[in-house]
């Protein structure tokens, strides 16, 4: 009799953890998928961005883009960088002579 309870509970836990790790790749899968999530990394925003490896670096630390810490390594969200672009845009003048 304690045992068939035990054994219930067992199950139900594993049903549980079934669920929770098919959610996780659901969501990791939609993340991975939306284009405003992918991240790269500073090499690749520098290619992105044709700027140096460098000046990314530079403009990070003067927090002039936006960035996601990942432990120990920098990555870069592509709306992150498609927004630094957006406000680096300068509308020209009409002139009227």
């Amino acid at each position: 009799m304690f045992t068939k309870k035990l054994i219930k509970k067992y199950r139900k836990i594993e049903n549980l953890r079934e669920i929770e790790i098919k959610m996780e790749t659901e969501i990791m899968e939609k993340i991975t998928t939306n284009e405003s999530f992918r991240m790269v990394d500073e090499r690749q925003a520098s290619k992105i961005l044709k700027m140096s490896y460098s000046k990314i670096k530079y403009l990070r630390k003067q927090g002039k883009i936006g960035f996601v810490r990942v432990g120990r390594s920098i990555r870069y969200k592509i709306s992150q960088l498609q927004k630094f672009i957006e406000l680096s845009v300068v509308e020209a003048e009409n002139s009227t002579n």
